[in-house]
């Protein structure tokens, strides 16, 4: 099942990827504004994130399984209604709006559910394996938009490969997926016997503190805390998301080599994911200090890029970093609070950080619309992400009253 749902959750990736290369294409033909482009962005990440308590009650009344079947459905017709529109209202609507409310149910919430259910001694590796394939498959992605352009092909039927693509996937989740061990007669890590599993935990100090409940974890101090960092790492990938190219083109750089540039960012984030698997053996909060000090330096270092090595020490900064705060924010959730929370919890830690998301991405391109350059909002969100490194490494787990 495991590879099935990393193809899934790889393959589930390209709208995110494709928003930003598509834009400047976009922005032509339909004679949007940056701030425009920000503000559809900034709506799919709020609704994204306003549905996602609704998508951790899903996740625990029916499991990842039916969750990432109806997400991806439904949001492939959302992506075809975009390949559609005729200005920047249709973009609103079907991106922002028809789009938002329903890709969540196909990405990284079902993902992370699913190796908390399935993991508890290796959760931290499983969650690395499995959210390794979108930075796996990003260059993939901006390798087939890019030629796509070169071929004759229009944003148009971009948007119309994805909706396809999603409509497989949702087939695809049906078919191979599991919810739980339990289901198929098995135990968490593939252990043999309830007391085999348990004196693996024992041997690695895995916590399991399974007893919290939604209500009472997200009253902790943590929860807050947790919130600011998870702000603090993504944030940046969403802004470059929708303005990398766009800044990475001002400062001198051809589509193709804007395009091959965000491809190293992502590319590397791979690595990041993979160390994110140090979380089974070294602290996780400790993990997402580290990595939101390099994600917040590489940010601050973006501003200033002029040649193509800045630009890859910056964004290999930021690839590195995101990936591994990806992974130790969620193996930090799942440590602190436990499987029967984790849905429930993230979900509404998502939806706090929804409207950062919605409005984040919208500013920056209003304050260079109207300042001609990204330098107050690249460095502001530079140093919220360091501000969260700070907090990461102070971060004890909470205690449950009673």
């Amino acid at each position: 099942m495991l590879p099935f749902a990393w193809l899934i959750y790889g393959l589930g990736a390209a709208p995110f990827y494709s928003w930003g290369f598509f834009l400047p294409e976009m922005l032509t033909d339909l004679e949007m504004t940056r701030a425009d482009s920000g503000w559809a962005f900034g709506i799919w990440s709020f609704c994204g994130g306003a549905v996602a308590p609704l998508i951790g009650v899903c996740l625990t009344r029916f499991g990842p399984r039916l969750v990432f079947t109806a997400g991806f459905l439904s949001c492939g017709a959302a992506y075809y209604m975009t390949s559609r529109a005729q200005d920047r209202w249709d973009v609103l609507l079907y991106f922002g709006v028809f789009a938002g409310l329903t890709h969540t149910f196909s990405t990284v919430l079902p993902t992370q559910t699913l190796a908390t259910n399935w993991f508890l001694r290796w959760r931290a590796t499983a969650m690395a394996f499995l959210l390794i394939a979108a930075g796996v498959m990003a260059p993939l992605i901006y390798y087939v938009d890019n030629a796509l352009l070169d071929r004759g092909g229009t944003w148009r039927d971009g948007w119309a490969l994805i909706a396809a693509l999603c409509a497989a996937l949702g087939v695809l989740s049906f078919l191979v997926l599991r919810n739980t061990p339990e289901s198929m007669g098995q135990l968490r890590d593939g252990a043999r016997s309830l007391a085999q599993l348990q004196a693996a935990v024992a041997r690695t100090g895995a916590q399991t503190p399974d007893q919290w409940v939604a209500k009472e974890a997200v009253r902790t101090p943590q929860f807050a805390l947790m919130v600011l960092c998870g702000l603090g790492y993504a944030v940046p990938w969403g802004v470059l998301a929708n303005h990398g190219r766009l800044h990475l083109q001002d400062v001198g750089f051809e589509r193709g080599d804007a395009g091959a540039l965000l491809a190293i960012m992502v590319f590397v984030s791979i690595f990041g994911r993979a160390s994110g698997a140090l979380g089974d053996k070294i602290s996780p909060p400790r993990l997402l200090g580290l990595a939101l000090a390099m994600e917040g330096t590489g940010m601050a270092l973006l501003l200033f890029v002029r040649t193509t090595g800045q630009a890859r020490v910056a964004l290999i900064l930021l690839g590195l970093g995101f990936g591994l705060a990806y992974i130790s924010q969620a193996a930090t959730f799942a440590r602190f609070f436990g499987r029967r929370a984790f849905a429930t919890t993230t979900g509404v830690r998502f939806a706090v950080g929804a409207g950062f998301g919605a409005t984040i991405p919208a500013a920056t391109g209003w304050a260079f619309d109207t300042q001609g350059t990204y330098a107050v909002p690249f460095l502001t969100i530079a140093a919220v992400t360091l501000a969260g490194s700070v907090v990461a490494f102070l971060l004890q787990a909470p205690r449950k009253k009673g």
